[in-house]
Parts: structure tokens; C-alpha cells; sequence
């Protein structure tokens, strides 16, 4: 169950309930609440939500997590998933606080209702600084530029360095499909247009949104090309592992059963040749994996497939798409400009 920690005082002088969560089923229980928060944060990414951060859990079953809740008259109002290890890189044996979610989110945050962001941002540090016994230093990576912990104060006496991570690419969107030339290269939209004509002149090219029906299908697919296509490479790719496999299943039924779901296969003559998976928050689209048969390079399924989700992202409403973490060069044929992320980090003195 929760371990009810005794009550806090946020520097503003309003109160927070606070409850520690270091078991699975305890986070489990409080998931609808977690959701509900969710809902209520504008400019959330699909990496703070329970549809990703429990399936995390469950899959590489961290050695100490350690979440922390906060309540404001018995409503959650904040989530900090955090976790402890012992950091070797950074000294022997300096025990850290960072984020559940390393590995494979994009960015990791803390979750507050926009109500309370700053205050309930000093109010997790002054959690953190009552366990203080279980660890020497924080390291928060990859933080939005927005994160209420990058704009937080750090209590007096710690140290703290913030500096940029890394880029995402993001792509603002029109609010038609017919108006894709007004952000898209020019260049782009008519390398797709051949590409497309190529394969439709083959026969049979079709490109299918998954759904309740065929997602399974359309994700083993998704994980087949993705490793095709780094073998070919002479890499490994980044599913590798049967716990990452059933992390991804897990999250992709989670983020399908709350609408949020992108999961495209593109078929030519019967065969899926590529397939793009990726999540909907609010009017933004992430663009998370893809991958593509190489014995259909020739075509450019990658151009064809990224032009599908583009276009199907206008369609759902959405006003940004975002390539996420890493610099490579067809996310700027599309004409994304880079979002940077940000590493904060904190010691204790």
C-alpha cells in the first residue's frame, strides 16, 4: 500500500497531503486519478501518462522506484515518478534520484496541475530534501523547456546546473492537408507524389490506419521492418529483447483504448512494406519508431509512410508533429525545426 508521509509545507504557506508509491499494484490503483491529471495539463507528452509509465515498470521492474504523490484536499494533483540507483559514472557507489522511463522516453517530467506548478514543483524538492538519506545527487534528463522543475528554485545550500540535452524535431502543422506546402518543403511534397505514383503504377498500395481490429498486426509488422531494416545496416535496432516487445504491446493497447493511437501500414501488393508508430497528446503527434523493408528502398516507403502519418495528423486535428529525440536529416526534409530538452541536475551539500 501507500506510505503516507507526514504532511508538508509548500513555500507559499498552502498544504499538500503527500503519499510515497513503491509498489506497482499501489501505482496501478490510482491510474484513473493519474489519467484524470493528465487530462487536466496542457502541453503533456504521452511519456507521463500511466499507459506509458506502468507498462515501464512492469516490463524492466526497476530496483527502487519510488513515486510521489501529491494531494490537495484528497485530489491527486501532482506525480513525480521518480526512482533511485547508484549511479557509477558519477563517483563510486553516488546514489541518484532520476526518472522512471530511462531508455525509451523522449522526454520525462513531473506531472502538476497547472494550478499549482511552482509551488508544487518546491514542494517535490522539499520531499526530496526529507530523503535526503537516500541519495547524494538528482539528475532530471530529458526535461521539456517548460518543466516546472527547470523553473523551480532549488532549496538553499543545494547545488544546481541545468544545460542542454538534446533536440526534437517538431513540424507546425496547417490546419488542411491542402495547405502542407505552406510548411513542407517544396521539394519534399514532390519526392512523395513520385514515390506514390511509382507504387501506385505497381498496383495495390494502400495506407491503413490500425485499429481495435488489426493493431497487433500492424505493430508485429512494425517490429519486423524496424529490425530488417537495421540488420541491413548491421545494427541491432532499438527492440531488441522480448521485455521491450511486450512494453511496446502494453502501451500500444493502452494508448489505443484512450483514442490516442497512430499506428500506420503502408501495403503495396499485399505486403507491408513500411510502418510508422507514434501517439497522440492534445494537438500534438509524436512520431516514435518506423521502419521500412529494404528490398523496397528504391520506392522511399520511409518518405511515404512519415507523408501518411503528416497528412493524418492534419486530419486528427493536430497542430504539431513531433519526430522526437535525434537529429536526422529526413526530419528536416519535412521542415521540423529543433525543440531542445534539458538535463537539470541537483546535489545535496
Amino acid at each position: 500500500m501507500t506510505a503516507a508521509m507526514p504532511e508538508l509545507a509548500a513555500p507559499a504557506g498552502t498544504r499538500f497531503d503527500v503519499e510515497e508509491v513503491t509498489r506497482l499494484e499501489d501505482l496501478e490503483a490510482v491510474r484513473a486519478e493519474w489519467s484524470a491529471l493528465c487530462d487536466r495539463c496542457p502541453g503533456l507528452t504521452p511519456f507521463q501518462r500511466p499507459e506509458w509509465l506502468i507498462p515501464w515498470w512492469r516490463a524492466f521492474r526497476p530496483a527502487e522506484p519510488w513515486v510521489v504523490l501529491l494531494r490537495r484536499g484528497g485530489r491527486l494533483v501532482g506525480v513525480a515518478p521518480f526512482l533511485f540507483y547508484e549511479n557509477l559514472s558519477e563517483g563510486p557507489g553516488e546514489r541518484t534520484a532520476a526518472f522512471l522511463g530511462g531508455g525509451v522516453s523522449d522526454y520525462m517530467d513531473v506531472v502538476l496541475d497547472p494550478e499549482i506548478r511552482g509551488e508544487g514543483a518546491e514542494a517535490l524538492f522539499a520531499v526530496l530534501a526529507g530523503r535526503a538519506d537516500r541519495w547524494q545527487a538528482c539528475d532530471f534528463e530529458p526535461l521539456p523547456a517548460d518543466s516546472p522543475l527547470l523553473q523551480a528554485q532549488a532549496p538553499l545550500g543545494w547545488g544546481a546546473e541545468a544545460e542542454p540535452r538534446d533536440v526534437c524535431p517538431v513540424l507546425t502543422l496547417p490546419s488542411r492537408v491542402e495547405d502542407l506546402q505552406q510548411v513542407v518543403p517544396t521539394r519534399q511534397l514532390s519526392n512523395l507524389r513520385k514515390y506514390r505514383r511509382k507504387a501506385e503504377a505497381m498496383g495495390g498500395l494502400r495506407t491503413e490506419v490500425a485499429d481495435e481490429d488489426d493493431w497487433e498486426e500492424a505493430l508485429e509488422a512494425l517490429i519486423r521492418l524496424h529490425e530488417a531494416r537495421w540488420e541491413s545496416q548491421g545494427q541491432p535496432g532499438v527492440l531488441q529483447g522480448e521485455s521491450l516487445r511486450a512494453f511496446h504491446r502494453e502501451v500500444a493497447a493502452g494508448f489505443l483504448a484512450r483514442g490516442a493511437l497512430l499506428l500506420i501500414a503502408l501495403r503495396l501488393q499485399g505486403e507491408t512494406i513500411a510502418a510508422l508508430y507514434g501517439f497522440q497528446e492534445g494537438t500534438t503527434v509524436t512520431c516514435y519508431l518506423q521502419g521500412f523493408e529494404p528490398g523496397w528502398a528504391k520506392l522511399s516507403p520511409g518518405v511515404m509512410v512519415v507523408g501518411a502519418a503528416v497528412e493524418e495528423a492534419v486530419q486528427r486535428g493536430a497542430r504539431t508533429i513531433d519526430f522526437l529525440r535525434g537529429k536526422e536529416d529526413y526530419k528536416y526534409s519535412w521542415g521540423a525545426k529543433d525543440r531542445v530538452t534539458w538535463r537539470k541536475r541537483l546535489r545535496r551539500a
